[in-house]
């Protein structure tokens, strides 16, 4: 008896969507929304916060500015990122990525803490140096996040998901350091603010004990690829020796900037500083490394080979060589193995898609608070309901819609939306920063002035300073701004992670995630002294129309690169099981 062949069934993958939502149901997913707060609360009490205290303490947008050097932190890590390159901590109770977590996350609330008592209106330097180390231990946070969110990651899916739940995480950590922290700095003054912020920070802990620990192969022993099997020495070591003092020389510039601001009188020019040492930092930690990883493939390959890593009995300094190599170049050198020429895209999208939002950020506050040089001069309860609620709630609107989007038609479409939204709704500012005439001729046209009016009227109420019969107007003008800036961003943010993500190979994930995100911050960071003094010489209006057009580099960069993307092979992916 003979049977009739049987058809093979290939099981047809549910659809992307489905998929996103069946992962929702994972312990990862909560976890993943508790660390982002740990990780959004800092973020947003020294970069933002901080700006709404020093502008009622009078403190002029050009020392902002500077000030905002703090948060290089955030731009440079990349610097110390290949120290957790590996799963490592010396004593790794919870896991060494939690550990870390854990041990990162209690020093950041110290620190806020220490920050309410640190009264900036006679000790910045004190605030300074308190914002700098609470900028720094954060950064390496997000170091160890980044690195536990692509390790634990199981699908593209996953990915994408978490990357979303990240941007909510952060958001809802913007509502705590915005919306309620204006509120009770209105009422009850700074100091209950900053203990909120640091008591926040200590809940968020929680987030790390509901974490799973990667399952990443490390220890004396694990087999490795590396690019320096079969590198000359000499080679090897002139390469990470020059990168190291590219790093460190960059850090001087910056270092003796920051110092020199605070302690010459006059303070050198922000202007000055980013036009004539800004090229120089971004060549020396970005492009000199970059440049040596090209170097070193084109002359000896671009495959690796596996090494085992275990004990040795080779002197101390070649063996910090070797290890220092394998945490710098391998990551660069395998960024550009795989994606070839389209590496320089991603790094120059890395570098100016997040521009428009980053330089602005710190400007925030002052563009709403003060009256001088075009700024609005509302009051913390204005800004509060407007920036840091209704704003907030766009943000999150932005960002889930951005997940969707994703879900259906992929991160490469909504990463080119993004940038043409983030660089639009500049103009937004622009506009109410010379009166709001348009922003009024849309409230006409779309017939929602009254009700908006009717709701902001009520909002302006909030406030005990509540200033004149236009409260109404002013702040539905303010909030019609608000929710295209915040809508964008939001959208734009969760496009840009999950492009970033998609780059990285889970075996760099620390050193690769970090040099990208760290580039999305870096020019932000290097122009805001520029930025300072521009708003001090010609006003909001001329900064705003600035942003713009700069923006415009952003969309160009990501119509290249969804281009690039849809030339490349289609790779049939598996479903995850």
């Amino acid at each position: 008896m003979t049977t009739a062949p049987v058809a093979a069934v290939t099981d047809k993958a549910p659809p992307r969507f489905i998929r996103a939502l069946k992962a929702m149901r994972d312990r990862r997913m909560a976890a993943m929304f508790l660390l982002a707060l740990a990780a959004g609360l800092p973020y947003g009490a020294v970069l933002g916060t901080l700006n709404a205290w020093l502008t009622t303490e009078g403190v002029t947008p050009s020392t902002i500015g500077v000030l905002s050097i703090v948060t290089i932190g955030y731009a440079f890590k990349f610097l110390w990122s290949p120290a957790f390159q590996t799963a490592h901590h010396p004593f790794p109770f919870l896991g060494p990525r939690r550990t870390w977590l854990f041990s990162l996350q209690l020093p950041i609330a110290g620190l806020l803490f220490l920050l309410a008592f640190s009264n900036p209106g006679e000790h910045i330097g004190l605030v300074a140096v308190i914002a700098l180390l609470a900028a720094l231990f954060s950064a390496t946070h997000d170091i160890v996040l980044d690195a536990w969110r692509i390790e634990v990651a199981r699908s593209d899916e996953d990915k994408d998901l978490m990357a979303a739940l990240y941007q909510f995480g952060y958001r809802i950590a913007g509502f705590v350091t915005g919306f309620l922290a204006l509120l009770l700095a209105e009422y009850f003054g700074w100091v209950v603010v900053y203990v909120m912020i640091a008591a926040m920070m200590v809940l968020s802990i929680s987030g790390t004990l509901l974490a799973p620990e990667p399952e990443v192969e490390t220890g004396p022993g694990t087999a490795r690829l590396t690019f320096q099997a079969g590198l000359p020495e000499r080679e090897r070591t002139f390469a990470t020796l020059l990168v190291a003092g590219g790093w460190i020389a960059a850090f001087l510039m910056i270092a003796n900037f920051v110092i020199a601001s605070f302690t010459q009188v006059p303070p050198p020019k922000g202007g000055l500083f980013v036009a004539e040492q800004g090229p120089w930092i971004v060549g020396l930690t970005v492009l000199l490394p970059a440049a040596g990883a090209l170097i070193l493939l084109m002359r000896h390959g671009r495959i690796p080979a596996e090494i085992v890593v275990g004990p040795s009995d080779e002197p101390a300094l070649p063996r910090t060589i070797r290890a220092v190599f394998r945490s710098i170049f391998d990551p660069l050198m395998d960024l550009i193995a795989r994606l070839g020429w389209g590496a320089l895209l991603v790094l120059l999208l890395a570098l100016t898609y997040r521009f428009t939002d980053s330089v602005w950020g710190s400007f925030a506050y002052p563009f709403y608070l003060d009256d001088r040089f075009g700024a609005l001069h509302h009051t913390m309860a204005d800004v509060a309901v407007a920036s840091k609620f209704f704003g907030v709630l766009m943000t999150v609107a932005g960002a889930a819609l951005g997940a969707v989007v994703i879900s259906f038609i992929g991160r490469m479409p909504v990463l080119v939306a993004g940038a043409v939204l983030a660089a639009a709704t500049n103009l937004l500012f622009a506009d109410l920063s010379r009166g709001g005439a348009g922003i009024d001729a849309f409230l006409e046209w779309t017939h929602i002035a009254e009700p908006l009016r009717l709701f902001a009227g009520w909002a302006a109420q909030i406030s005990p300073d509540a200033q004149g019969a236009d409260a109404g107007d002013r702040m539905a003008r303010l909030m019609i701004a608000i929710a295209g800036e915040n809508l964008a961003g939001g959208f734009a943010s969760v496009a840009v992670v999950a492009f970033l993500t998609s780059v990285v190979n889970p075996r760099f994930a620390a050193v690769q995630y970090a040099l990208l995100a760290s580039l999305t911050m870096l020019i932000g960071t290097l122009g805001r002294p520029w930025l300072g003094a521009m708003i001090e010489s010609q006003g909001y209006y001329a900064v705003f129309i600035l942003t713009f057009w700069l923006g415009g580099i952003a969309v160009a960069l990501s119509g290249i690169e969804w281009i690039r993307q849809a030339r490349l092979p289609k790779v049939e992916q598996a479903p995850a099981v």
